[in-house]
């Protein structure tokens, strides 16, 4: 199943109207003896602007058997930057991939990682969709959905609702939607302060009750002793874990932090080189559960096999990686749409390429077609392309 074509096509999604609102603002931590500095929930109106043509960049892999598998490369305002934007990358990246077979992803996977640092890309996501697409494609040819190649383990994940940084009142009022709407669990990211947040923590699970789960997430805004003073009270509260509550670049007070509390301590999120830069943390014992970030299917895959053998959890990734693996407990659901300034974008994108995978009564169903499971409105992306690269 070689590698024919890389397509790249330019296609309009109409006048749109930007609009974003920044998620969070920074400020000097509060209750600190010594100054350093967190977020705020953000204050202001944010942007907009009138309704302003938007296009968006899908890149094809197509097979010489027949096969092709779409997905969103970019989306911008502007045509110009996106065409020059796919061209470069096509010209990168054509010799890599056409007449290769698309069943070798291990091989692609190995040479995509290695290009990270030849090309200097500023993101790897264009690498993550590309070993996504490829995927994709296996499981269009053998009519079985991802997660069953991956190995298959279930069809159904138990959810949590995850809510941003929000007030006291507002956290209270997620926990509560969260327990009516049937979640197993409820995560915050309160950034209120040490007291605050552990009185918050109480009347968190005062809300949901003792029968559902809670986690906590400072987004990296303690120290190593405020971090065990808020955990051990998390564990009078029979929290689950605590979520990157320190810088991650700190290993040795992540190993202090982990060996001083029975709760679980849950980090990688911010660091980058998953797999292999998990391994120390791993082997050192400094975290308890590892946060999904590996360079595609084929890099979650990895990191989660590797989080195995040392006997713990992988949280997070492609819904179809958490299905076909044993050591990831939940699905995080967030509260809200995302933020981000291309957010208006990524809705009108969603028409054209939708993802099936939902949660229902407080499970992530995975779909069961084949593939991603997506259903591609290949008429609106063909009526809508302006030109093909």
């Amino acid at each position: 199943m070689k590698i024919e074509e890389l397509q790249i096509d330019i296609v309009e999604l109409g006048s749109l109207a930007p609009e974003w609102r920044p998620l969070r603002q920074m400020q000097e931590y509060p209750d600190s003896h010594r100054v350093k500095f967190t977020h705020r929930p953000f204050e202001g109106e944010g942007v907009t602007g009138p309704p302003t043509p938007a296009y968006a960049a899908i890149l094809r892999i197509q097979t010489a058997d027949g096969i092709e598998s779409p997905g969103v490369l970019w989306s911008s305002w502007g045509r110009e930057q996106l065409e020059w934007d796919a061209r470069t990358f096509k010209v990168q990246w054509a010799p890599e991939l056409v007449g290769v077979n698309a069943l070798d992803r291990e091989y692609i996977w190995h040479k995509m990682w290695m290009a990270r640092r030849y090309f200097h890309m500023p993101s790897t996501a264009p690498l993550a969709l590309i070993d996504e697409l490829l995927w994709d494609l296996a499981g269009q040819k053998s009519g079985l959905p991802v997660h069953k190649l991956l190995g298959g383990f279930r069809d159904r994940i138990p959810a949590y609702l995850t809510e941003t940084a929000v007030s006291f009142d507002e956290a209270l009022v997620s926990a509560r939607r969260a327990r009516e709407q049937g979640f197993h669990g409820f995560k915050d990211h309160s950034i209120l302060g040490v007291k605050t947040n552990i009185e918050l923590a109480r009347e968190l699970r005062t809300v949901v009750g003792d029968d559902m789960v809670l986690m906590h997430d400072p987004v990296q805004q303690y120290t190593v002793d405020e971090a065990i003073r808020v955990g051990r009270e998390l564990e009078k509260l029979d929290y689950l874990w605590i979520e990157e509550p320190l810088q991650e670049s700190d290993l040795h007070g992540l190993k202090r932090l982990s060996d001083a509390l029975d709760l679980h301590v849950l980090a990688l999120e911010s660091v980058q080189g998953a797999p292999y830069l998990a391994v120390e943390y791993l082997r050192s014992g400094a975290i308890d559960i590892v946060r999904q970030t590996g360079l595609g299917i084929t890099g979650q895959m990895k990191l989660a096999n590797l989080a195995e053998m040392f006997g713990i959890n992988c949280h997070g990734g492609n819904p179809h990686v958490v299905a076909a693996i044993r050591n990831d407990d939940w699905w995080e659901h967030p509260a809200w749409p995302a933020t981000a300034p291309d957010r208006v974008l990524t809705a009108a994108t969603s028409e054209m390429i939708r993802n099936t995978h939902h949660v229902e009564n407080g499970f992530m169903y995975v779909p069961q077609t084949p593939g991603l499971g997506r259903e591609i409105d290949w008429d609106q992306i063909n009526e809508r392309t302006v030109l093909s690269i």
